[in-house]
């Protein structure tokens, strides 16, 4: 290109990722007199990302500071979503791509941010929060020891009015989780699961309900660290009420929590004791899928009275059965599983009645490739 800058070591061409650089720099420099246009800044943010995944990395690091800074201000000049997210994003990957020391210090920036949030800024809170979710999405482990102040800034932005503020600080607690890998110190893991289960799961809007129950799942995912017997016990009963809520998103969400989990406690091996806990032997959730699955649902007695009209109740009870299966290992949970299978089928002759036939076609092929993956074992 024909545009230059002295850096100090000489004359260098100004690359396509400096000029977009550049670029956004002028429009977040303006914000006091125009609000940045959110289509021109989309734009300018796609083309960012496609550049930091193109350009040689030389070119990156000449930039990279000058661009976080810039990124950082736009997040909290209080971006729409769309913009904060492609914003958030291009902050991971010229991090992971750059110097990767500037992680600490991102992190750091949020998080004294967010600590400082008042209510009235929505929309910056937000937006720093999502980028601080990608963070550890990218970067998790390195940052891990941050994720108690992280759960404690969750509380935090759960007491915001605005929903979608809620919904964001859960799924920024949703990376966190996954990205730390059970890797963090046990108060963390026992804050975040008090926050999910006393506040998200209850929570009035149905989004923020489907973002707990994502977080849930990946409390499973990455062995349940910090979570005892009893806890574990506890959240399934959870999962198993969330069931009958009367949003359909929100009941499968809940559906693959509770086979996630289910799937943890029959696998001693996946179970993750977190550091700064006194050790505990892992133990098995003992009749587990009988407790909190079969006899729920095929009998809606004791604890769980469900609807015997319910129309979703097949349907979850096939996408919590098929989570589970997939998720436990054979030889640790077969004889349950096989068990479980008996206890489907019986309640799948309920499905031939006329008021269900429609149900029962529609997962009709479900049923079946099922029967045929138990035959295999």
């Amino acid at each position: 290109m024909a545009m230059a800058k002295n850096f100090g070591t000489g004359n260098v061409h100004l690359s396509r990722f400096g000029v977009l650089v550049a670029q956004l720099e002028s429009i977040v420099a303006s914000a006091a007199h125009k609000p940045p246009d959110p289509l021109l800044c989309f734009d300018l943010l796609s083309d960012l990302i496609s550049a930091i995944e193109e350009d040689p990395k030389e070119s990156i690091l000449l930039w990279q500071r000058k661009c976080e800074d810039t990124l950082y201000s736009l997040l909290v000049l209080g971006a729409r979503r769309p913009v904060r997210h492609l914003a958030s994003v291009a902050m991971a990957k010229i991090i992971l791509k750059g110097d990767g020391i500037s992680i600490y210090s991102r992190a750091s920036s949020l998080q004294g941010f967010l600590s400082d949030g008042k209510k009235s800024e929505a929309q910056k809170v937000s937006g720093a929060a999502q980028c601080l979710g990608e963070l550890y999405r990218y970067f998790g482990r390195r940052i891990v020891s941050g994720l108690l102040e992280t759960t404690n800034i969750v509380v935090k932005l759960l007491k915001f009015s605005e929903d979608f503020v809620r919904q964001e600080a859960l799924h920024m607690l949703r990376n966190a989780l996954e990205g730390s890998g059970g890797s963090a110190n046990s108060a963390a893991y026992t804050e975040a699961f008090r926050a999910i289960t006393r506040i998200g799961v209850v929570d009035k809007s149905f989004t923020v309900r489907i973002a707990a129950a994502r977080c849930l799942k990946a409390f499973a995912n990455i062995g349940g660290p910090g979570i005892g017997l009893g806890e574990l016990e506890n959240c399934l009963s959870l999962c198993v009420k969330a069931l009958e809520d009367p949003v359909k998103f929100v009941r499968d969400a809940f559906a693959e929590a509770l086979g996630a989990l289910l799937a943890l406690g029959m696998n001693l091996d996946a179970q993750v004791q977190p550091r700064g806990k006194s050790h505990i032997t892992p133990k098995k959730l003992e009749g587990g899928l009988q407790k909190h699955l079969s006899i729920p649902f095929i009998k809606g007695t004791g604890t769980y009275k469900f609807s015997k009209t319910s129309a979703s109740r097949p349907c979850l009870l096939i996408l919590t059965y098929r989570w589970s299966k997939s998720k436990v290992l054979f030889g640790q949970g077969e004889k349950d599983l096989k068990s479980m299978y008996l206890n489907v089928y019986s309640f799948f002759r309920l499905l031939t009645q006329k008021k269900f036939k429609s149900i029962y076609m529609l997962i009709y092929p479900t049923i079946i490739i099922s029967t045929v993956n138990f035959k295999s074992l």
